[in-house]
């Protein structure tokens, strides 16, 4: 025989309380959720129970031991098997339990991860983050996600089913359902349609140059030609550090860089001289940040050069921040200079993963030259602008 303890409708067993139970000379068993129970023998052993009505009868069925299995597995054990039966379940997983879960595993481990976080919390968790992991189907996320297709936002519907989907993967991995409902639906959406940020020809950059001297304030310019030089992403500029620089060379870590790997920058005369006039007409003269945000302690928006293009005719639909890498990817084909080296220039990984197993150099001894090429390139770009401004009537070609 044993008994029910009084308090187990009331009170809600957590592992903590469980682990507090102490056994007594008979058997009890307690209430830990609709049809799941905890039963404690006089041995201390602690064994889930599942309670089935079926055909007249009652059936108290054994899903394993606690602590082996803790309370929310049971719980999702328990809801699986009343379900075969056509009965109500107890509460299992929810979708916000997996999506914690790929929280935990891609926090620092994707560089997109903030932007990918606040866009599943702005279209997908308002619809399903309370409802039974188990309980969410195929159709129930093409009905979340048409809206957004329809809209026109179609990468932003690409990026929620993939990460989506992930969730379900590892939800599956967990063992919180037996299978990813959602795999294959892809097919169903039409694919975003991808469109090149804008840019311009590097022939055309004087003009450009021209434009920046004569209207953009000073702080924008300096970021401007930072990342003009440097050829880094708008994000990787925001973040850079003065403690970074060390004997004419930029070294950012792996985990500031989008493809997680160290990246060196060679410094030539013009990035120093440069770098020098930045650093003295900051206002925050102790920040370890080479563009400190309104806080010392910050880094400037890397959407701060985006807004200001935006802001201007000029660059309208013809120049983003991003372009400023394809401007110089272009400049470096042209001049010749070897594809693994100009990619390199971009911190792009080149080669497949046994190429790059043996191939292991940054090239950073050929990229000073390069670089020292660009360098002299640019400056003569930015007279070409002032020549310009001066005698609208001369053309200048900065490549003669």
């Amino acid at each position: 025989m044993f008994f029910i303890s009084d308090d187990s409708k009331k009170k809600r067993y957590t592992d903590k309380a469980i682990s507090l139970l102490t056994p007594n000379t008979k058997r009890y068993q307690i209430t830990v959720d609709n049809g799941l129970s905890l039963r404690v023998l006089p041995s201390g052993i602690k064994s889930w129970v599942v309670r089935i009505p079926h055909k007249g009868s009652i059936s108290d069925i054994s899903i394993g031991h606690w602590p082996d299995i803790n309370r929310r597995e049971a719980a999702q054990k328990a809801r699986q098997l009343r379900r075969q039966y056509d009965l109500v379940p107890p509460r299992g997983y929810t979708f916000n339990d997996a999506y914690a879960l790929w929280k935990s595993l891609k926090k620092g481990e994707i560089v997109s991860y903030r932007s990918e976080r606040l866009r599943l919390e702005k279209y997908v968790l308002p619809k399903l983050r309370l409802k039974q992991i188990d309980q969410i189907t195929a159709p129930m996320i093409i009905n979340l996600l048409k809206p957004i297709e329809l809209t026109g936002k179609r990468a932003t519907m690409k990026r929620c089913l993939m990460r989506t989907k992930e969730i379900f993967d590892l939800a599956v991995c967990a063992g919180y359902v037996h299978h990813n409902p959602i795999n294959g639906l892809s097919r169903l959406f039409k694919p975003p349609k991808k469109k090149p940020r804008p840019s311009i020809p590097w022939q055309s950059l004087p003009e450009v140059l021209s434009v920046m001297e004569e209207k953009a304030p000073k702080r924008i310019k300096h970021i401007f030609l930072l990342s003009l030089y440097s050829m880094l992403r708008p994000g990787e500029v925001a973040k850079l550090r003065w403690d970074w620089i060390e004997n004419n060379t930029l070294t950012i870590p792996a985990e500031e860089m989008k493809m997680r790997r160290v990246h060196r920058v060679p410094l030539t005369a013009f990035a120093t001289d440069l770098l020098r006039e930045i650093k003295s007409d900051t206002k925050h003269k102790r920040s370890v940040f080479i563009f400190p945000g309104q806080k010392s302690y910050n880094h400037v928006n890397s959407q701060t050069l985006t807004n200001y293009m935006r802001s201007q005719d000029f660059f309208k639909d013809r120049l983003v921040p991003h372009g400023l890498r394809s401007i110089a990817r272009s400049w470096l084909a042209d001049q010749g200079i070897s594809y693994e080296i100009a990619e390199s220039c971009l911190a792009h990984v080149v080669g497949d993963s046994v190429s790059r197993a043996y191939q292991r150099s940054d090239f950073l001894e050929a990229r000073k030259e390069v670089m020292e090429q660009w360098s002299s390139f640019i400056r003569a770009c930015a007279q070409s602008s002032q020549e310009n401004d001066e005698n609208p009537d001369l053309s200048a070609n900065p490549t003669d």
